[in-house]
């Protein structure tokens, strides 16, 4: 028999206590593990990497487009970009003339200024105004990410009845949210002025005049060696009462405005005293070449009559040129329009006034000129007959300068690039009618 050993006594009892823990009862619910909150990093952890199958595995074919069809790349989903354009170009620049019923296509070309990709389910869509039968939206067919540039089409019609129209156009985003250009969101537009086609030109033999149907004859009367003073309150005095011509033909747009006009002559100068009845006096733009957007003059004048007479083009001896009656302001000023080798701002003196019956009134306004004849080349001295239509131009809104009307002594004005379709002034030898 061998001596038991410390060693093996310990041992022993261990494995009783160990034996005895086995047989003790077990809880009937185990519990739980709780593991901590996922994040990126446990997630990460805890992910069992895909165990490939042996069974069926769906393929899908990549998209392909159709022929001649744009193909749209989806819109990125990302709710904090933002949808902003900014105004690159346009075609038909505002107030392009159109003949009623013509169908013609307006394009803008915008660029997508914001962080957004436009593509799948954006759309150029009409906002409000003159529709022109243009259709309610016009789907994006490419994708346009930032900072690049897009055309845009739509083909409309011109109304079949004279006037200006303007449509209001935006994008829309596939959440149907629109925007336009700039910050702000505004609109782009399309502005237009229909009118009917020049009449055809008969056949022509050269005359000194012009036939009555393009207006009455307007004479111009010697000042008899003492020209009128410039001085806009001297009108009464110094001018026969009520002004001997009438200009009450409106030939474009829209305007309740009428006009007087008697003109004076000497061999260096042509004078003319106006006066205007109209209700908003409204004239601040540069007094350049925008003066035609305020109130304002405007003197068609061929000086050579007879020699280009069925000529239906403006040529060198053909003036186009306007004079400005200032706003109290803003001094009278001139511009001349054409010749294009001539154009720019001249030298003429005028004194204008909002109306002789005083500001507050605002009736009108009256004016009178000094024009050289050097600006348009000529000097007469009696017996001549000149090209010539008298127009006044009006601006009835306040805070914008926008041609809205014109009348003039010429019916057919509204073509003023033919000056076969002005009316005829005659230089008189006389002193008066």
């Amino acid at each position: 028999m061998k001596k038991t050993t410390r060693n093996q006594i310990w041992a022993a009892g261990i494995l009783a206590v160990f034996l005895g823990a086995c047989a003790l009862p077990m809880s009937s619910t185990p519990t739980q593990f709780v593991f901590p909150t996922p994040n990126l990093t446990m997630t990460a952890l805890f992910q069992i990497p895909p165990t490939a199958t042996t069974g069926a595995v769906a393929t899908v074919a990549p998209a392909t487009a159709t022929p001649g069809t744009p193909t749209v790349t989806p819109s990125p989903t990302a709710s904090n970009c933002t949808n902003v354009a900014q105004f690159v170009s346009e075609t038909i620049p505002d107030l392009t003339l159109i003949n009623p019923g013509t169908a013609f296509i307006k394009t803008w070309t915008l660029k997508n200024t914001g962080t957004c990709t436009w593509g799948a389910g954006y759309a150029l869509v009409f906002d409000n105004g003159d529709q022109m039968g243009g259709p309610a939206t016009v789907p994006l067919t490419a994708s346009v990410p930032p900072n690049a540039l897009y055309t845009f089409t739509v083909n409309l019609t011109a109304p079949a009845t004279s006037g200006q129209y303007t449509g209001f156009w935006k994008l829309q985003s596939p959440q149907n949210v629109r925007f336009g250009i700039n910050a702000p969101n505004q609109d782009f537009w399309v502005k237009i002025t229909t009118v009917p086609l020049a009449p055809p030109v008969p056949a022509c033999n050269a005359q000194n005049q012009r036939p009555g149907a393009n207006g009455s004859l307007i004479e111009a009367y010697q000042t008899g060696g003492t020209p009128p003073t410039i001085d806009w309150s001297l009108i009464h005095a110094q001018w026969d009462m009520p002004l001997i011509n009438s200009v009450t033909t409106k030939v474009f747009g829209t305007t309740s405005e009428t006009a007087q006009f008697s003109l004076k002559w000497d061999s260096e100068y042509l004078y003319m005293a106006v006066q205007v009845t109209d209700g908003t006096l409204k004239q601040d733009t540069s007094q350049g070449a925008d003066m035609y957007k305020g109130d304002s003059i405007e003197i068609l004048l061929d000086t050579n009559l007879k020699g280009d007479y069925c000529d239906t083009g403006m040529s060198s001896d053909d003036y186009q040129f306007g004079i400005s009656p200032g706003s109290g302001a803003t001094s009278p000023a001139s511009y001349l329009w054409y010749p294009l080798a001539k154009a720019g701002s001249k030298v003429v003196v005028a004194s204008a006034s909002p109306s002789p019956l005083g500001w507050a009134t605002q009736t009108g306004w009256v004016m009178i000129a000094r024009i050289p004849w050097n600006i348009f080349g000529i000097t007469p001295s009696g017996g001549e007959y000149y090209g010539f239509a008298f127009s006044v131009s009006d601006d009835n809104h306040p805070s914008e300068n926008v041609q809205d009307g014109m009348i003039s002594t010429a019916p057919k004005r509204l073509y003023p690039s033919n000056p076969t379709l002005w009316g005829t002034m005659e230089i008189e030898v006389k002193t008066g009618p």
